[in-house]
């Protein structure tokens, strides 16, 4: 069961335990892609290192946050991530280390994310992992389709293929998870990237072979943004690679975990 982190005035948090471990000497931060929660990432733990601990992001405007008012802006996001961070120590005791793990949207939150960390003096991930994201200086070129009437915009996203089928059959759900959608696309859309120095922490980069939205020579591309180990890994599939290939692509993730 998840494990939802509370704050000061009981409203909920963004970190959440989805992985617990008895003795973690590791976690793993995830954050999903655009209009999904932690619940993308239930089934990570099982294929992980026993002492990795999995741990995911919740923004605004789903699952249990769903009467929260989406956020639309990156740097909005990641300040509140970095000020729950510093307020709260959401992994607890003992102060472990962590890597971040982030797909398409989720990757660009986690880069920008470790470069917070460290501006702000604060612990900073030994590893990031980004799937199917091209590199962050290479601008989203997907012409703002957040601004899009409903129906055209719900249909340039399911071209993606990332929507259940079932969602897509209830309008209701659809209704539900729109307003979260639109917003994380507009953070893609209007992000802009500032140039700083290398992390430290290696970079690793999972792609899909037939991914419409990222090449080869995107992905490739984040090389520039370490200062330490750089690997890129493609597999079979579209930009949701990461459903039909979960096995083989933690197995990479816990090699580099394990230090192997």
């Amino acid at each position: 069961m998840d494990r939802l982190t509370v704050g000061r005035n009981g409203t909920a948090r963004a970190f959440v335990r989805i992985g617990p471990r008895s003795a973690p000497r590791m976690r793993l931060l995830c954050v999903p892609y655009a209009g999904a929660g932690p619940a993308v990432f239930r089934s990570f733990s099982p294929s992980l290192p026993a002492g990795v601990e999995v741990w995911a992001v919740r923004l605004p405007a789903r699952e249990s946050r769903l009467t929260e008012p989406p956020v639309a802006d990156l740097p909005t996001v990641v300040a509140a991530l970095v000020e729950e961070f510093a307020d709260t120590d959401p992994f607890g005791d003992p102060p472990l280390p962590y890597a971040l793990f982030g797909h398409s949207m989720g990757g660009l939150v986690c880069f920008e994310l470790a470069h917070a960390m460290r501006r702000h003096g604060l612990p900073t991930p030994a590893h990031l992992f980004v799937s199917a994201r091209r590199a962050p200086r290479i601008h989203d070129d997907q012409a703002g389709i957040h601004r899009l009437p409903s129906d055209q915009f719900l249909a340039e996203v399911t071209k993606l293929g990332g929507i259940p089928a079932e969602v897509l059959a209830e309008p209701g759900l659809i209704d539900l998870i729109m307003p979260a959608l639109r917003a994380d696309f507009a953070i893609c859309h209007t992000y802009r990237y500032a140039a700083d120095a290398p992390l430290s922490c290696g970079i690793s980069v999972f792609g899909g072979r037939s991914d419409p939205t990222t090449t080869t020579e995107q992905l490739a591309a984040w090389r520039a943004e370490t200062a330490g180990p750089f690997a890129m890994n493609l597999y079979p599939g579209g930009h949701f690679f990461l459903h039909q290939n979960q096995q083989d692509l933690l197995a990479e993730v816990s090699r580099v975990l394990d230090g192997r």
